[in-house]
């Protein structure tokens, strides 16, 4: 699936025999396949990000596992930053960069949770390896293959190409929003999940996206009310790109707005774009991925790794 050139994003996909062995495999893998192809020509990071996909009932639309790597929060900024300095056309990256101080941090011994693949590919950490084997299995010394397992619901009424039908809801969108967890964007980008879960190992870290998440202009936003106004935002909370969903049953990090393929709830009928104008763009951009060339070499510092958390299932995503 990667494209010819010296820098090119490519995802390897691993189908497991709940796909293989289905009626519908061909529809499936090509839905699969589509949403990586689509991925790939939109961001040029140079590496690998394998996927095993499966196929489970439920009453979802799909659903990720991956898992973090923390970094202290100057290591993670010493970091972004020097992937800006390589990528000055990434125009969002330079932005909010430089409106970090009004954003969210975290507290007291905390961290940033960075998932294997944008550390390794987005944030060129050559040490964030995968910790998923070939059967989807989470492996907690790493050193795997694979970056996180996708699942897609078989019990879901799905079209699967990019005309919409009445009733069936986008394959292709479900996996694009899902392959971005896996990457680092969407809900995977937060930790109030597990704060709302009352999973205190993580009440003083922070999810890369929630450094961008705001209620106003310069008023960071970090709650799980579902009656707070929170959107994401790379200049400090001016410009409200699209709102954050506040909803206990999704995803706080995907997007409250319906009609996306980051929304925390997916609407039948819709087909949605993912292109260089969708809000997903901006997302992934800012949390390191380019849409420009890369220079021939990266120059590095250092990863500030400090550890790493156990895998994360992100809330799945539903039909609305």
């Amino acid at each position: 699936m990667a494209r010819p050139g010296a820098a090119a994003l490519s995802i390897t996909p691993l189908f497991d025999s709940s796909i293989t062995g289905a009626a519908d495999a061909s529809q499936v893998e090509g839905a699969i396949d589509t949403a990586i192809a689509n991925i790939e020509s939109l961001y040029t990071n140079n590496g690998n990000v394998g996927i095993v996909f499966t196929q489970a009932s439920g009453s979802f639309l799909g659903e990720s596992e991956t898992s973090d790597y923390n970094m202290s929060y100057s290591s993670y900024v010493a970091t972004l930053t020097n992937v800006s300095h390589q990528e000055p056309k990434n125009t969002i990256l330079s932005t909010a960069l430089a409106n970090l101080s009004s954003g969210n941090q975290p507290g007291a011994g905390g961290s940033v949770l960075v998932t294997s693949a944008d550390g390794r590919v987005a944030l060129r950490i050559p040490g964030d390896s995968g910790c998923f084997n070939s059967s989807g299995t989470y492996i907690s010394t790493c050193g795997q293959a694979y970056d996180g397992v996708v699942t897609i619901a078989s019990n879901q009424s799905f079209f699967y190409g990019t005309t919409p039908a009445s009733g069936q809801y986008s394959a292709i969108a479900t996996m694009e929003h899902e392959i971005n967890e896996i990457l680092g964007g969407g809900g995977q980008g937060s930790v109030l999940n597990e704060i709302a879960d009352v999973d205190s190992q993580y009440n003083n870290d922070l999810g890369v996206l929630d450094l961008y998440r705001y209620s106003a202009p310069g008023s960071a936003s970090f709650t799980t009310s579902g009656s707070a106004t929170s959107y994401f935002s790379v200049d400090g909370g001016v410009t409200d790109i699209v709102s954050f969903n506040q909803s206990s049953s999704g995803d706080y990090a995907d997007y409250g707005a319906s009609g996306y393929v980051q929304s925390a709830f997916g609407t039948p009928g819709l087909f949605p774009a993912y292109n260089t104008s969708s809000p997903e763009y901006a997302m992934m951009e800012s949390i390191g991925y380019n849409g420009v060339p890369e220079p021939a070499s990266l120059a590095l510092i250092g990863s500030g790794l400090v550890g790493l958390h156990l895998a994360r299932r992100r809330r799945a995503r539903k039909p609305r």
